[in-house]
């Protein structure tokens, strides 16, 4: 096998395992983007649940803001109808009367008002236990799948660190010079940078080479770089 041959093997091995590295790395920025979104999820649903929470506690504030104020009204009552066992004239009698039945007509249509905070404060208190139950169980399931993910995660992060020591060490054997060729024509080109050609065909871009350059291909002599997209290329025998 000449030098050249032998550095193309090592450029084809490198490459294999920069496809292995860059497929882990995807599935860990998978497996992060995943994790994220489940955090998302449960913030969401967690201020889902806090904003219930405090429009019931606003509902039962405004209940005994109604309880206090009909608590005053009755007060007032007691005091008009102490009022009118030393009233002495007519008068003063009815206009205590009718102040008096102004008062229970507030505080009556605020009884009202309080019932239905009574029933709009059930229905958030059911609606908050049922969230808060959701809730629960979802935490349950996203503690889970969380650990399953770092789990993942770490165990892909090792998989790219051993990756990266394996790909030290066979460039270690090549060239300076040809990995340094190796990462120009990684930069020009969109895939794979080095590929074989069948049949006169590059691999990389699928187009025919001249039939001198795939002859002097053959010799493994120098490196060689398809016409068409510019990737290194080198004869491979159809088996």
């Amino acid at each position: 096998m000449s030098n050249i041959q032998e550095q193309i093997h090592i450029l084809v091995e490198v490459q294999g395992v920069e496809l292995e590295i860059h497929q882990a790395g995807r599935l860990v920025h998978a497996l992060s983007d995943e994790s994220a979104a489940l955090d998302r999820a449960v913030a969401e649903r967690e201020d889902r649940v806090s904003s219930e929470k405090a429009a019931l506690d606003d509902l039962k504030k405004a209940y005994r803001d109604l309880e206090s104020e009909s608590k005053v009204n009755a007060g007032m009552i007691v005091k008009s109808n102490e009022k009118l066992r030393a009233v002495k004239t007519n008068k003063e009698y009815q206009s205590i009367l009718k102040e008096i039945d102004e008062i229970r007509k507030k505080n009556s249509s605020i009884e009202d008002r309080m019932l239905e905070q009574l029933e709009a404060i059930e229905s958030a208190e059911n609606s908050v236990k049922a969230e808060a139950a959701e809730l629960a169980g979802f935490f349950q399931s996203y503690q889970e799948k969380k650990e399953a993910f770092a789990a993942k995660e770490k165990r892909e992060r090792q998989t790219v660190e051993a990756l990266n020591d394996k790909k030290a060490r066979i460039s270690a054997n090549a060239d300076p010079k040809i990995i340094t060729v190796l990462d120009d024509v990684k930069k020009k080109v969109r895939g794979l940078a080095v590929v074989p050609v069948q049949q006169a065909i590059c691999m990389g871009c699928h187009m025919n080479i001249p039939a001198q350059l795939f002859n002097e291909l053959q010799r493994f002599d120098e490196l060689r770089f398809c016409p068409h997209c510019h990737r290194i290329i080198y004869w491979k025998e159809q088996g």
